[in-house]
């Protein structure tokens, strides 16, 4: 279990201990969990990782609204303004939506395009569209699906009143961690470990990033994902062994240092905890696992009876977001995607897989713009790949289907429900 502070590459963590213990966890408001449920909320594994994702969510949407600024739309939901990064913060800033997506060449070329006819251009984004995977030369969709209700967070202020909020929110999380000591997971289902698991990996990820501070390459990022564990069932799981060996996820392809890193440790999940992974490989985890980089997916809620079509909207919800199209009618691809798609079937049928995902007037105006380049350029790509953006930020989507119960704890709680136990490692 991560500890209350730590020091950082930045100087220090975001987070210092407080006392502050009468906290709200959760925004929605169906009704409250006393200490007595949390104290048993170990019974109900699936809910006891949605309930801390949601927590750790509600932490990073506090951090990053610093109260009495003014507010501005991101993802159509109101968030502080102010974009200028706080200069002994590690975290960025704050990206409102009504910058620009693209750059205005780009929307001239395009406006003046013969190619494209009125109705075409009416699918596509303004330059006051929200755009969560925005790059230089894309032109984005106007409908984006669930990405465009996300909630954007690249930098957090670290005012006092942030802190001490933060601070005591985090013991309040920690509360909900211990109880994962006494959780079994070699008695869940496939699905229930599945959800389980990609739930603990988000929040753990996100807890480690306020604790530590961010990283600032790829190998410090993979020795954070080292240190940062909880104590699950008895043992000790790292972000690392959670993702690639309890989650069965590949070495990520579009991080080759990470992947390299991977093949160099030669990880192997002991005999005595093997059941407590998944039963078989999800390649659609790709699509609900955040490290906090520019180019993740959001984060959002996994449940254990819903698993397998949460699995199948969250790769269609990133490609929807993700993917756009130039000017000059290339079809952008992000690396994480492409990296996906390339594993799955031959280059020759990746535009058609991936306009499956895209709705019909769309796939029409990708169509159209393929089959001109075609007739022009005989010998191009029809598609361009855009780089894996490792800065720090994170989207976070609720849907509104899923809502959560509001955790409360009072000033009353025993000091010491918050201590840890100690985890046998693994």
């Amino acid at each position: 279990m991560l500890p209350e502070k730590h020091t950082s590459e930045t100087g220090k963590g975001l987070l210092q201990q407080s006392t502050t213990l009468n906290l709200s966890l959760q925004d929605n408001t169906h009704g409250k969990l006393t200490s007595t449920h949390i104290r048993n909320l170990w019974r109900q594994p699936d809910r006891l990782s949605q309930e801390m994702v949601c927590c750790m969510v509600n932490i990073y949407r506090h951090l990053a609204d610093p109260g009495g600024l003014r507010s501005c739309k991101i993802g159509g939901r109101m968030v502080p303004s102010g974009n200028i990064p706080s200069p002994t913060s590690p975290f960025g800033h704050i990206t409102p939506s009504s910058s620009s997506s693209f750059s205005d060449s780009s929307m001239l070329s395009f406006t003046q395009s013969p190619s494209l006819d009125l109705c075409s251009k009416q699918e596509m984004a303004t330059e006051m569209t929200f755009d969560p995977y925005r790059t230089r030369d894309k032109l984005p969709w106007a409908d984006i699906g669930k990405y465009s209700t996300s909630i954007e967070v690249s930098w957090m202020s670290v005012g006092k009143e942030q802190l001490e909020y933060g601070a005591g929110a985090l013991r309040m999380f920690r509360f909900l961690v211990e109880r994962l000591s006494k959780v079994d997971p070699s008695s869940m289902s496939h699905d229930e470990k599945l959800a389980f698991w990609i739930n603990i990996y988000n929040a753990l990820m996100m807890h480690a990033y306020l604790a530590y501070g961010v990283p600032r390459s790829d190998l410090k990022l993979f020795s954070l994902m080292q240190k940062a564990a909880y104590t699950v069932g008895g043992y000790s799981f790292n972000a690392i062994t959670i993702e690639h060996l309890l989650l069965k996820g590949k070495a990520p392809g579009y991080r080759p240092q990470i992947a390299l890193l991977l093949a160099l440790h030669k990880l192997k999940l002991p005999e005595e905890v093997s059941n407590f992974a998944i039963d078989h490989v999800e390649p659609l985890i790709t699509f609900c696992l955040s490290c906090g980089a520019f180019s993740s997916p959001a984060v959002r809620v996994y449940t254990a009876k819903n698993i397998q079509a949460e699995l199948q909207a969250s790769l269609r919800d990133y490609v929807r977001a993700s993917v756009g199209i130039t000017a000059k009618g290339k079809l952008l691809l992000p690396k994480l995607l492409h990296t996906f798609a390339r594993e799955l079937l031959e280059e020759s049928y990746l535009l058609d897989w991936i306009c499956q995902f895209l709705p019909s007037s769309q796939r029409n105006i990708v169509q159209t713009f393929l089959q001109q380049r075609h007739h022009r350029f005989l010998s191009s790509k029809n598609f361009m790949v855009t780089p894996f953006d490792f800065r720090f930020r994170y989207l976070f989507i609720q849907d509104d289907d899923k809502q959560t119960s509001k955790p409360h704890f009072s000033s009353s709680t025993p000091s010491k429900l918050f201590r840890c136990q100690e985890p046998r490692p693994i």
